[in-house]
């Protein structure tokens, strides 16, 4: 059956992904867009383009207004959205680690708790949140804030599963590893982490190991693909993820200690 589905980040990686794909399946797709002007030409694409700051409140409250008020209901809420910061924490001010979680952590928060009363009262919805491998080892080298916005993220959608089951409401977040996506081009780097600072060396190959691991693991249509399934799906699971190499890798994890792990997660960035 066709669904109303909202899609954040819809213009670029893995979110675009999604609205082409579930738009191709037959669903009624509407995407946020942030950052770029408004394309004319859209309106000519199979879903729905609107302007959207999942940083704003009332930005948020309006995007799934005009959903609300054209669809009459939204079936799935699909949490695309986020960037990384990049820096050492010495080197990053709270203003900077604070607009990282503006984005990854509380952007999500503001789209789920907008859903939430229209799925309760059509009866159910689902929830699917784009998280990172990076909640589920530890923080990455010189990428700590996204790290821990990534874990937060997980937290929030435990919270969600929980709470929203009474009524119908499943939440799920998607965990994938590396990809190759314009996630790369869109990472922000701490003002302060520049020649001179004592982490710079190392921040600097931890960053460009990430990198290039980005620029060659598989694109986002892995990830279009499995949402596609999860709409249709009659029950979440808790957490997916997505590459053999990291599913073996969290499976070996549970054997190591985690200073071990720590260690290792080391040396290969850095």
């Amino acid at each position: 059956m066709s669904k109303v589905i909202a899609v954040t980040g819809a213009t670029s990686g893995m979110g675009k992904e999604c609205v082409e794909k579930l738009s191709a399946r037959g669903h009624k797709v509407y995407g946020t867009v942030y950052g770029i002007d408004m394309d004319p030409t859209w309106k000519d694409l199979p879903y729905t383009l609107l302007p959207c700051d999942i940083t704003d409140q009332q930005s948020v409250e309006t995007f799934i207004a005009q959903v609300k008020e054209e669809a009459t209901r939204i079936d799935v809420l699909v949490n695309c959205a986020g960037f990384c910061f990049e820096g050492s924490v010495e080197d990053s001010t709270v203003e900077e680690a604070k607009f990282q979680f503006e984005v990854n952590l509380f952007g999500t928060l503001r789209m789920s708790r907008e859903v939430m009363p229209i799925m309760r009262e059509q009866g159910g919805g689902k929830i699917i949140t784009i998280s990172s491998l990076a909640a589920q080892v530890p923080s990455i080298p010189y990428s700590g804030f996204y790290s821990m916005s990534k874990k937060a993220v997980d937290g929030l959608v435990e919270a969600l599963r929980v709470e929203g089951r009474p009524f119908g409401i499943q939440a799920t977040s998607i965990n994938p590893g590396d990809m190759k996506t314009d996630f790369t081009a869109a990472r922000v780097r701490a003002a302060a982490l520049k020649p001179g600072s004592a982490h710079y060396e190392r921040a600097m190959k931890s960053i460009e190991t990430g990198k290039k691991s980005e620029l060659t693991s598989q694109g986002p249509e892995v990830i279009g693909d499995l949402v596609c399934k999860l709409v249709d799906a009659k029950k979440l699971k808790p957490k997916y993820f997505i590459e053999p190499k990291y599913k073996v890798l969290l499976f070996l994890m549970r054997f190591m200690s985690n200073s071990r792990v720590e260690k290792m997660m080391e040396s290969l960035y850095t």
